[in-house]
């Protein structure tokens, strides 16, 4: 008896030193793993064009090298499509800031307007337009090899995890599927709201109303935070813009509506029981990610957590990970 507790009580410890590495190893190397989780996501959600086209008989290297020439030249023209609205709004936040700052007392706008105009601030603004420019230039070239190498490390790390050959190609398949499924319904859902709310803000003569849109539908993949965000974004814009509580009401409200309804109704209807996750762990995790990589962790909260959750659910090791993310 004694034996068997002491073992159980050195696993345990050997469990908790193993999480505690990787939490301290997920924080000190964000920077590295941020380009790397969304290339592999990417080359998930996208593996299907690319798959099509080799059973066209386009060899995997071009299949893979068209999907994401296509893919960067599509991201390329939207934002160069809204360049005018983009402008407007980084024109606009000065002044916003500034007026807030008057709302708040002469003390406030002064200090408002200081810290606008500090070359600490411009240095940092540099600093985070060259770190995303050398994201976006690893997400590129790791999206277009991981669609060129195919499923040839996701086989390796099921053999690694004790799956034998013959069952490999069936389980990566499940999870593949699992993942791609997720990944396309919160892209379409996220579409939805984002037009949706472009539309409305347009008929309600809202400046920036593609922004706004595009924001909506972004951070409508964050569960809860996400729609609060935006809808207490635009209600201090309604302020600024219209000067008036209730138009500014108007617009938060529509806001919120319009991702209620989609969480309420179109999310469930699309997503099957594997994909769903036990609320409160999707809490907990939006706010553990949050803290290990910041904003990006925000965002690719619970895109990582229904990873690891699909693999959890075809690892039989793993099989107790599963159970606590599931509803």
């Amino acid at each position: 008896m004694t034996t068997t507790t002491g073992a159980r009580a050195g696993t345990a410890a050997l469990w908790a030193l193993t999480a505690l590495a990787t939490l301290i190893f997920l924080r000190t190397a964000y920077e590295l793993l941020i380009p790397v989780v969304i290339a592999v996501l990417l080359s998930h959600a996208i593996e299907p064009l690319v798959a099509r086209l080799e059973r066209l008989r386009v060899p995997r290297a071009l299949g893979a090298g068209l999907v994401v020439a296509a893919l960067v030249l599509g991201v390329t023209w939207g934002v160069y499509a809204v360049r005018d609205q983009l402008k407007e709004a980084m024109d606009a936040l000065p002044q916003a800031a500034q007026r807030v700052g008057v709302w708040l007392g002469a003390d406030s706008a002064q200090k408002v307007q200081e810290a606008a105009q500090s070359p600490e601030l411009i240095q940092r603004g540099v600093g985070w337009i060259l770190s995303g420019a050398g994201h976006v230039t690893v997400i590129v070239f790791l999206l277009y090899f991981l669609l060129w190498s195919g499923d040839h490390f996701s086989r390796r790390f099921l053999e690694l995890a004790g799956h034998s050959r013959r069952i490999t190609a069936e389980v990566l398949g499940e999870i593949n599927d699992q993942i791609q499924r997720f990944l396309l319904i919160t892209a379409f859902t996220s579409a939805v709201v984002g037009v949706s709310t472009w539309a409305v803000l347009a008929m309600m003569n809202v400046r920036q109303a593609v922004v706004w849109g595009a924001m909506a539908g972004v951070l409508n993949s964050i569960p809860y935070f996400g729609p609060v965000i935006v809808s207490g974004g635009l209600l201090v814009i309604g302020l600024l813009q219209f000067g008036e509580p209730m138009a500014a009401l108007k617009m938060s409200a529509a806001s919120l509506a319009i991702t209620s309804l989609e969480g309420w109704i179109l999310t469930p209807l699309l997503l099957g029981k594997a994909e769903r996750m036990h609320v409160v762990v999707v809490f907990l995790g939006v706010l553990l990610w949050t803290w290990l990589w910041g904003a990006w962790g925000t965002v690719l909260a619970v895109p990582m957590m229904v990873v690891v959750k699909s693999i959890c659910d075809h690892v039989e090791p793993l099989a107790p990970i599963s159970r606590l993310l599931s509803p």
